[in-house]
Parts: structure tokens; sequence; C-alpha cells
């Protein structure tokens, strides 16, 4: 079988770095499979290295190099990103069936209203945290309205929330995280979000 040469490897290894910031180790293994790939063509088809070493490329990875970091990413972190969307849907279920169950007990004067509430606010501050934290992963990909829109969410639900629970234990200030909480909440995250709700729907339009 034919070997490459040194000067050949380094054009293989330009190639791949061209496709971006690659993880060592996968820029390794490609590496190695292209050199396999491309000895194994020049052996079998005759070919020159200029011909097996473009049949590498449209064989292994087509969209380039950065699709299989992606794909390898997500299939390392696919448990944890289950875990993570659990834990949203799991409290964020919890929150809305607490709050609105401690409403109602709360309407009708029925005991254990306080408590409700109280364990409702705390599970959607729970269910925010993880949100955010969720999303500031791929917050680079989006636009400065998007980040302003996730962080005005978070900041007006959370101030709502913990001012709730300080108004149910007769603490300071309860008053004053909720107003607080209520201007985020009007003048900004609703303005941002039904602004692009209009453009997206302008954009399925056109």
């Amino acid at each position: 079988m034919q070997q490459l040469t040194d000067e050949q490897v380094d054009t293989i290894l330009e190639r791949i770095n061209l496709d971006g910031n690659i993880d060592p180790g996968l820029q390794q293994g490609l590496l190695d499979h292209y050199c396999c790939f491309i000895e194994e063509a020049m052996d079998a088809q005759r070919i020159d290295f200029e011909a097996a070493y473009q049949q590498a490329f449209m064989a292994i990875t087509p969209n380039g190099s950065h699709e299989i970091q992606e794909e390898l990413f997500f299939l390392l972190t696919f448990k944890k990103q289950t875990n993570m969307k659990r834990v949203i849907y799991g409290t964020g279920f919890l929150a809305a069936f607490l709050i609105s169950m401690g409403l109602m007990f709360k309407i009708f004067h029925w005991p254990g209203a306080s408590g409700m509430l109280f364990s409702g606010f705390g599970a959607l501050i729970i269910t925010l945290t993880a949100i955010l934290a969720n999303s500031i992963r791929y917050m680079k990909n989006y636009a400065a309205d998007y980040k302003v829109r996730v962080i005005a969410g978070f900041v007006a639900g959370v101030l709502i929330s913990s001012g709730s629970m300080f108004k149910i234990m007769y603490l300071p200030s309860a008053n004053i995280q909720t107003m607080l909480g209520m201007v985020v909440l009007n003048f900004v995250f609703l303005p941002i979000f039904f602004y692009q709700l209009y453009k997206q729907s302008i954009a399925k339009m056109s």
C-alpha cells in the first residue's frame, strides 16, 4: 500500500483546520481516517493523491469537519440535555400546578394556599434558572434582541416570584421586587416578545 508523504499529511491537516476550531482528539482521529482512506483509494483505484484527497473529503465530511464535531457534541451531551429538559418540564408543570391550585385555595379561603403558592413560586424560579442555563449555551448564535428577551424574562420571573414569596412570609421589599419584576415584564420582555412574533409572522408571509 502506498504511504503518504509528510507534505501530503500536512495538506490534509490544513484542510481540516479550514473548517474551524476542531477538538484536538477529533482532529487526530479525522486525520488518521482521511490518511487511511486516501492510501486505500490510491492503491485500489490507481489514482493520484489529489483525486483520492477529493474523494476522501466528499465521502467522509461532505459538509465540513465541523458537522462531525457538532454530532459528536450532541452525542456526548445527549444525556445531559435530556436531564435538563426533564428538570425544565417537570418543575415547570409543578410550578403551574401549585400556583394555580394555590390561587384557587386562596380565593375560597381554604387552608394550605400560602404553602402551595410559596412552593409554586420556588419551583418557577428553578424552572427559569434551568431555562436560562440551557439558553446560554446557544445564545451566541442569536441576535441581540433575543438575548435581551431571555435575560429580561428571567429577571422579571425571578423578581415577581421572589416578591410573591416575600409577600407570603411578610418580609420587607416584597412590593418593590414585585413592582420591578412587573416593570421589566411589561416594558422590556413583552414588547420584544410580541415584536419578534410579529417579525416571524411577516417573514412567513413573504
